[in-house]
């Protein structure tokens, strides 16, 4: 019933995103990490490169008030064309090891991002209000699970590939070819991006959204809830992935083509969760599934923080396990969370600026806070405290401090509302209690048959 009331042509949107998604998972990923790190950049470099996708998206403040006067096929594909060309000297940069010393690479590889992230954040306001205007109301879950898995699948292929090419880390030409892949993902999913439908209804008149300044959006309550909960979300939680690639990389000693078929694994389990919520979401709502992502994440610091203390064992094995699950919550919260914004703004006047406020808001703390991170990491290098089976070093005081800032996140969480959504506690009752029992109860009956 829900793929009749969605609009026609709408896998157009399904195929860019998953061949955006092999673009970016590699351009803006674990392989422009790796690779920093094979020149031996410091941390606080690689909080540089994993910053500048956020802090370049505050130019959607620029262009936001004049996107529907653009137009929003108009403004994706001019900026996301420009964009695609920028990774052509991406692609190239790791043969330039061979003639110049690594410093002048690291140099370039930043200003080759910083101009591709910056023709990204000019374009990408336009993309959240035309699938908003698009997608109906009733079936923005059962969307996005079908869009998240196009991506999951894309990232995967991506991913896997680029680990496979990756297992040797000193070939440099192995950085050229995954690099290379990025670029035609991005080309192809140009062709996709013009064929997506126009917004039936278009947005409201230029004149009265005029009068619409930044400010007033932050009258409305629900709006600045929601962008309180992510801003804290992305600087307690999310700006932390980097340093936890580095960590399996250099304490746990997990190879880099490795990491990134662990990365395509975790990314598999994430496609696993989108096909939980599909059928679910619309119906319980996304605060719930909210609540149970914030559970697994104690439970996720305070394991990594056990791995860097050294005060359990096997950390070769849990370490991916770690990473594997944490796939799989970060789709539910990704949905979750996108679900909802377009549920409270979307039907606002002025939508686009709703969405570029909260984009910019939350990309700014994304981009500061891998840098104060890495910062912090590369003084906390000589630390070094051991008491008992008890080791304080750095990492384990950097995980030690993410667990304790989730305080913080727990307070933004209890003041997210949603009208008629179902409660944690009874989420948790019918999928830990009630699905086992019938289970079981359905597995019985068909023994006594």
């Amino acid at each position: 019933m829900d793929s009749e009331t969605l609009p026609p042509r709408i896998h157009n949107a399904y195929f860019f995103q998953a061949f955006n998604a092999i673009s970016w998972q590699i351009c803006l990923g674990s392989p422009l990490i790796l690779f920093a790190r094979e020149l031996g950049a410091p941390a606080v470099v690689l909080g540089l490169l994993a910053g500048l996708a956020p802090l370049t998206s505050t130019l959607q403040l620029l262009v936001a008030p004049h996107a529907e006067r653009i137009g929003y096929r108009k403004l994706m594909v001019s900026g996301w064309s420009a964009r695609v060309a920028m990774l052509i000297f991406l692609m190239l940069l790791p043969l330039s090891v061979a003639f110049w010393p690594p410093a002048v690479v690291i140099g370039l590889m930043i200003l080759i991002m910083a101009a591709f992230t910056s023709l990204r954040g000019i374009a990408t306001c336009a993309w959240m209000p035309w699938i908003t205007a698009i997608v109906p109301r009733a079936v923005r879950g059962a969307y996005l699970s079908r869009d998240r898995t196009f991506i999951g699948i894309a990232s995967v292929g991506a991913l896997a590939v680029a680990g496979l090419f990756l297992l040797d880390h000193d070939n440099m030409w192995a950085f050229s070819i995954v690099f290379g892949l990025s670029f035609l993902g991005g080309a192809v999913s140009l062709y996709f991006l013009n064929r997506i439908p126009e917004p039936v209804n278009q947005p409201a008149a230029a004149t009265s959204l005029a009068r619409l300044r930044w400010r007033d959006l932050l009258r409305d309550a629900a709006f600045v809830r929601l962008l309180t909960f992510a801003a804290v979300v992305q600087l307690c939680v999310l700006s932390t992935g980097a340093f936890i690639t580095v960590f399996v990389r250099e304490e746990v000693k997990i190879q880099d083509g490795l990491i990134l078929l662990i990365t395509a694994g975790a990314t598999l389990v994430g496609i696993w969760g989108l096909r939980l919520l599909r059928s679910r979401i619309d119906g319980l709502g996304s605060r719930p599934f909210l609540g149970v992502v914030f559970l697994w994440w104690t439970l996720y610091y305070l394991a990594w923080f056990l791995l860097a203390a050294h005060l359990v064992e096997g950390a070769w094995l849990l370490a991916p396990l770690l990473m594997m699950a944490a796939g799989f919550f970060a789709s539910i919260y990704e949905l979750s969370f996108t679900r909802l914004m377009m549920n409270t703004v979307g039907d606002r006047a002025g939508t686009t600026r709703f969405f570029a406020l909260q984009s910019v808001i939350v990309s700014i703390v994304a981009g500061v806070s891998p840098i104060l991170w890495g910062w912090m990491l590369d003084n906390l290098q000589a630390v070094q405290f051991t008491t008992g089976r008890l080791t304080l070093n750095g990492y384990a005081i950097f995980f030690g401090v993410q667990w304790l800032l989730l305080g913080v996140v727990f307070l933004a969480l209890n003041c997210v509302k949603e009208g008629n959504a179902t409660a944690t506690k009874t989420l948790l009752y019918r999928a830990l209690v009630l699905a086992p029992g019938h289970r079981i109860a359905g597995i019985t009956h068909r023994a006594r048959l």
